[in-house]
């Protein structure tokens, strides 16, 4: 069980710490702080980790998935806190090595577009969320649908949400992912952290009831 545990907290690490140093190397001199390189930081991290831990841990590495797993009953609500701990921590890691790298600043975190209403936000969150769960469900835990590439795809996936939702709320879909900077930044990043709560463990949850009842059904 600790060796699930730490793979969580490592393989986390790794796709917050690509977002967050790209974010801060990003505004130096040669970077690149695109949305499409957060984006594709984003989307690499998140399928370089898959193949890296998926045999250890079945790569949750967001505490709205390990939501969604129990939901679906795919994963045991027992080891839910432990898989949440260790998903926060490890993000909260990535967040604190970039600050000691780059310095401090609010490296990575995710605040939402002002112009956009909270309702929103939480509704775009909850959205991409509902559709990477979705993906996640019919690749990985349906025999069906299970690819050799999954990770390919899952990673995929993450790309092309990360560039729709990256203008509005920076397109989290990970509660873990947004806390862990929101910590170590605090602000307006932490007092937005709710909606980063809110929205994709909602869309989890509902993804999670949709592809169960599609699956009883065929």
């Amino acid at each position: 069980m600790k060796q699930k545990f730490l793979a969580e907290l490592v393989g986390t690490f790794g796709i917050v710490f690509a977002p967050v140093a790209l974010s801060a190397s990003g505004k130096l001199s040669g970077g690149d702080g695109s949305l499409a390189a957060a984006a594709w930081a984003s989307g690499l991290a998140v399928l370089a980790m898959i193949y890296t831990f998926g045999h250890i841990s079945s790569a949750h590495f967001n505490p709205a998935v390990t939501l969604g797993f129990a939901v679906s009953g795919r994963f045991s609500w027992k080891q839910v806190p432990g898989y949440v701990l260790a998903q926060v921590l490890g993000a909260t890691l990535a967040a604190g090595l970039t600050a000691l790298i780059f310095g401090a600043g609010a490296h990575g975190t995710h605040v939402p577009t002002p112009s956009v209403s909270a309702l929103s936000c939480v509704l775009l969150e909850a959205t991409l969320s509902f559709l990477l769960m979705l993906l996640i469900l019919g690749v990985a835990t349906d025999k069906r649908g299970a690819t050799p590439v999954a990770g390919v795809a899952i990673g995929l996936c993450v790309v092309f949400l990360v560039w729709i939702g990256g203008p509005v709320t920076g397109g989290s879909m990970n509660p873990a992912r947004s806390l862990g900077p929101a910590l170590v930044s605090g602000g307006a990043a932490l007092s937005a952290w709710w909606i980063y709560l809110l929205g994709p463990c909602l869309g989890t949850v509902l993804a999670a009831r949709l592809y169960e009842a599609l699956r009883d059904g065929s």
